[in-house]
C-alpha cells in the first residue's frame, strides 16, 4: 500500500492538533462550570436566608401574620435561581423541589445537566411570630438560569472557536501546502534523473533546507552529465583502440608474415621446379629447405607475439608469477641497455584469472611505455598480495607498482590509451590506480586491486 503524502500527514497532523485543542479548551469550560454554579447557588441561597430572617423579624408586630406571611413569602421569586415560598404546617413541599428542577429544560442537553448542576436543594425556616408557628419558608434551589447561561457560553465559545480554528486551520494548511511545493520539483528533477535526461538543474524558493537539497540535486546532475561524457569519450577512445589494435594485427600479417609465406611459397616452387628435372639438384633443393625452415620460424614467432598480445601464454596454467616473468624475459631480450627488475610476492597464488590478467596488463603496458617513451637506464615492477588493517580496508588486496628513471610524463600526452584502458579495469574491480612522477626522475604506476573473493568478468 502507498503511503501517505508528507503534506496529507502534516495536514492531517495539524488538523488533530487544533481540533484537540478545541476539545480541550470547551472540556475546561464545562469542568469549571459545575463549581461555578455551585458557588452561585450557595451564595444565592445565604442571602436569601438572612432576607427572610429580617422579614421574620419584621412581622413579629403583625396582628394577624398567615396573611402576611402567604403574601410575603408565597412564590416568592425575587431571587436569582431559588424559590420561596410559605407552607403552612399541613402542606409539605415535594412539589416545589420539583418544579425548581432544571430537567424542565428542554434546551439543555442532558448530560451538561447531571455534569454541571448540583442536586435540588431544599432548606426550611420555620415561620415562628411571636412564639407561635405558623408553618415553614421553604428555599428551593433552582441553578436553571445559570445552567442555561453557561450552556449558552459554551456553545457560544465552542462556536467561536471553531470558527477561528477553521480559519487557522485552512491558513496552516496553504502555508504548509506552499511550504512543500518545492517537494514537487525536486520528484519532478528526480524523475528527469531517472529517465537519464541531462542537464537537470533546480531553481528552488523556500525553506534553506529545500535549497540545500536543490544543490545537492543540481550537483548530482553535474556529475552525472561529466561521467556521461566521460563515459561517452572512453567508449570512443575504445573503438579507436580496437581499430589500432586491428590496423597493428594487419600491419603485422602484411609486413612479418606475408613475407614469410611468400618466402614459403617461393621455396616450394623451387622444390617442385627441382624435382621435375630428369637429374635432381641436391644444393638448390637443400637451399630451398632452408628458406622455408626459415620462413617457417619466422612465421612462428610472428603468430607466438600476436598470441601474447591477444593472451598472456601461461597465465592460467603456470600462475601471474611465471607470466610475469615470462614477460620480463622477453622485454629483456629486446633491449639490453635497460635494467629490469621484477620482485613477486609468494603468496600471489592463486588468484581469480580477471584479478591476474587485469594485473598482467597493468605490467604489460607499463613496460611498453618503458621501452617505447621514458629513455630510461633502469626499471623496476613489484606485485604483492598485501593484508590491509587500516579501517574500511581490510582483507587482502594485490599491489602492483612499476617505475623508472627515464623523462617521465610530459603532462597527461604521456598518458596514453592503453593506460586509460587500465584504468577503467582497475576501477571495475573497485581498486585504484595512480600515475604520478617519480621523486628522482622518472614515472611511477601504483595499483591496488582488491583481493575479497568477489567475482569478476575477465
Amino acid at each position: 500500500m502507498q503511503n501517505r503524502s508528507l503534506k496529507a500527514g502534516l495536514s492531517w497532523l495539524i488538523a488533530f492538533a487544533l481540533l484537540a485543542m478545541l476539545v480541550v479548551n470547551v472540556a475546561i469550560l464545562v469542568f469549571h462550570a459545575g463549581p461555578r454554579v455551585r458557588d452561585e447557588a450557595d451564595n444565592t441561597e445565604r442571602l436569601a436566608r438572612e432576607l427572610i430572617i429580617a422579614e421574620l423579624a419584621g412581622l413579629q408586630e403583625s396582628v394577624d401574620p398567615l396573611p402576611d406571611l402567604r403574601r410575603r413569602f408565597d412564590n416568592r421569586e425575587r431571587f436569582r435561581h431559588i424559590k420561596v415560598q410559605f407552607l403552612s404546617r399541613n402542606e409539605s413541599y415535594p412539589v416545589i423541589v420539583a418544579q425548581s428542577s432544571v430537567d424542565q429544560r428542554s434546551d439543555i442537553p442532558k448530560w451538561f445537566v447531571s455534569f454541571v448542576a448540583p442536586s435540588p436543594r431544599v432548606s426550611v425556616i420555620p415561620a415562628v411570630i411571636r412564639g407561635v408557628r405558623y408553618g415553614n419558608i421553604v428555599i428551593a434551589s433552582y441553578p436553571v438560569d445559570e445552567v442555561a447561561e453557561i450552556w449558552s457560553d459554551v456553545i457560544s465559545l465552542a462556536t467561536a472557536s471553531l470558527v477561528a480554528t477553521l480559519i487557522f486551520m485552512g491558513v496552516v494548511l496553504l502555508l504548509v501546502r506552499r511550504s512543500l511545493a518545492p517537494l514537487d520539483a525536486l520528484a519532478s528533477g528526480l524523475a528527469r534523473l531517472e529517465r537519464g535526461e541531462s542537464n537537470v538543474r533546480l531553481t528552488l524558493k523556500g525553506a534553506r533546507e529545500f535549497g540545500d537539497i536543490a544543490t545537492r540535486l543540481n550537483s548530482l546532475g553535474r556529475t552525472l552529465d561529466r561521467v556521461r561524457g566521460e563515459n561517452q569519450d572512453l567508449l570512443q577512445r575504445l573503438v579507436r583502440v580496437q581499430d589500432d589494435e586491428r590496423r597493428g594485427i594487419a600491419r603485422d600479417l602484411h609486413d612479418e608474415a606475408g613475407p614469410c609465406l611468400f618466402a614459403i611459397r617461393a621455396g616450394a616452387s623451387t622444390l617442385v621446379e627441382t624435382m621435375s628435372e630428369e637429374k635432381l639438384d641436391l644444393s638448390l633443393g637443400r637451399k630451398a629447405v632452408v628458406e622455408i625452415q626459415r620462413a617457417g620460424e619466422a612465421l612462428q614467432d610472428v603468430v607466438r607475439r600476436m598470441l601474447d598480445q591477444l593472451r598472456p601464454p601461461g597465465l592460467s596454467e603456470l600462475g601471474l608469477q611465471a607470466a610475469l616473468q615470462s614477460l620480463v624475459v622477453n622485454w629483456r631480450g629486446m633491449r639490453d641497455d635497460l635494467d629490469l627488475t621484477l620482485e613477486c610476492s609468494d603468496d600471489l597464488e592463486p588468484l581469480d584469472e580477471a584479478v591476474a590478467l587485469t594485473a598482467y596488463r597493468l605490467v604489460q603496458e607499463a613496460l611498453t611505455n618503458i621501452y617505447r617513451h621514458s629513455e630510461a637506464t633502469r626499471a623496476w615492477v613489484s606485485v604483492r598480495s598485501t593484508r590491509r588493517t587500516a579501517p574500511g580496508e581490510g582483507g587482502r588486496s594485490l599491489d602492483i607498482i612499476v617505475e623508472d628513471n627515464g623523462v617521465g610524463f610530459s603532462g597527461e600526452g604521456g598518458k596514453g590509451l592503453g593506460l586509460l584502458g587500465m584504468t577503467e579495469r582497475v576501477k571495475a574491480f573497485d581498486g585504484s590506480i595512480s600515475v604520478a612522477e617519480r621523486p628522482g626522475g622518472g614515472a611511477r604506476i601504483e595499483a591496488r586491486l582488491p583481493l575479497g573473493g568477489r567475482e569478476h568478468l575477465a
